[in-house]
C-alpha cells in the first residue's frame, strides 16, 4: 500500500526573481506615464493596481517556496536489504569527504534513502540517526535534527550512536554543556566514534576550564589511538592543572 513520505524542502528562489522580471517593466512603464501625463488619476490607479499585483505575487510566491510535498511510496515495490545496502556504503563513502562543497552533494541522496528506510522499518534508531545527522549536517532544519535523535534515543534509550550524534549537535553549536551530557551517555561505539568522542569530551571540558576531566578524556582516547600531538596536549594541560591547584590552595 502507498503511504506518504515528506521529502527534502529545496527553497524556488528562481520564482521570486522571473515574477520581478515579468512585472518590473509594467512599473517602469507605469512610471514614465506619471511624468508625461502629469498624475493624471487613471494611470495613478494602474500603477497602484501593478504595485499591489507585485508586493501580493511576493508573498505568494515565498509562501509557495516553503511548502513540503507529500510524495506517495509504496513501499511494497521497494526491496529493503538493498536500498539498507546501497545507503550504508553512500554514507560510508560520506564519512570520509572532507571537503564541505563535495559533502552537501552526497546529502538529499541520503536523506531521502534513509527516510524511506526510517519509514520501512521504524524501530531501527540508526536509520533516524542517521536522519538527524544529515539534517544537522545541512545546518537549515535543527528541529527535523533534534526530532530524529530524539526519536532514536526513544527506540533505544542506550543507543550510545544517537547520543553520540546529538552530543556533536549540541557541540557544534556552543552548547557545551548539554553536549558534555550527551557524550557521557554514548557508550559501546565502534571505536572510530568513541575516538572522536573523547577528543570532543576532552575539547569540551577543555573550553569550561575543566582540566582534570579534559586530561582524563584525552588520556582515554589516547589509549584507543596513540599521537604526538595529544601527547603533548595532555602534557600541557597537566601543566596548567597543577598551576591551577597550586593558585587556589
Amino acid at each position: 500500500m502507498a503511504k506518504a513520505i515528506r521529502i527534502a524542502k529545496i527553497p524556488k528562489q528562481t520564482i521570486n526573481i522571473k515574477l520581478y522580471m515579468l512585472v518590473a517593466p509594467q512599473v517602469l512603464i507605469c512610471y514614465n506615464c506619471v511624468i508625461m501625463l502629469r498624475l493624471k488619476k487613471t494611470v495613478l490607479f494602474f500603477l497602484l493596481f501593478t504595485c499591489i499585483f507585485l508586493s501580493n505575487g511576493m508573498v505568494y510566491s515565498k509562501e509557495s517556496s516553503n511548502t513540503d510535498y507529500d510524495v506517495p511510496i509504496d513501499y511494497s515495490k521497494i526491496d529493503k536489504t538493498a536500498l539498507a545496502n546501497q545507503a550504508n556504503l553512500l554514507y560510508s563513502n560520506f564519512e570520509k569527504i572532507t571537503d564541505k562543497g563535495y559533502r552537501q552533494k552526497y546529502i538529499l541522496p541520503l536523506l531521502n534513502m534513509y527516510s524511506i528506510l526510517s519509514n520501512m522499518v521504524p524501530d531501527e534508531p540508526l536509520y533516524c540517526t542517521r536522519v538527524g545527522i544529515l539534517y544537522d549536517e545541512l545546518g537549515t532544519h535543527d528541529d527535523y535534527a533534534k526530532a530524529n535523535f530524539f526519536k532514536a534515543t526513544n527506540i533505544r534509550p542506550d543507543y550510545g550512536y544517537a547520543s553520540y550524534a546529538f552530543g556533536n549537535f549540541y557541540y557544534s553549536r556552543g552548547q557545551l554543556r548539554k553536549a558534555i551530557a550527551e557524550y557521557k551517555k554514548a557508550n559501546g561505539l565502534e571505536t572510530k566514534y568513541s575516538y572522536d568522542r573523547l577528543l570532543k569530551m576532552g575539547a569540551t571540558y577543555e573550553k569550561l576550564g575543566d582540566y582534570r576531566n579534559a586530561i582524563d578524556s584525552y588520556k582515554e582516547a589516547y589509549k584507543e589511538q596513540s599521537g604526538l600531538i595529544l601527547y603533548n596536549k595532555i602534557l600541557l594541560l597537566e601543566d596548567l592543572n597543577s598551576k591551577d591547584v597550586l593558585y587556589h590552595k
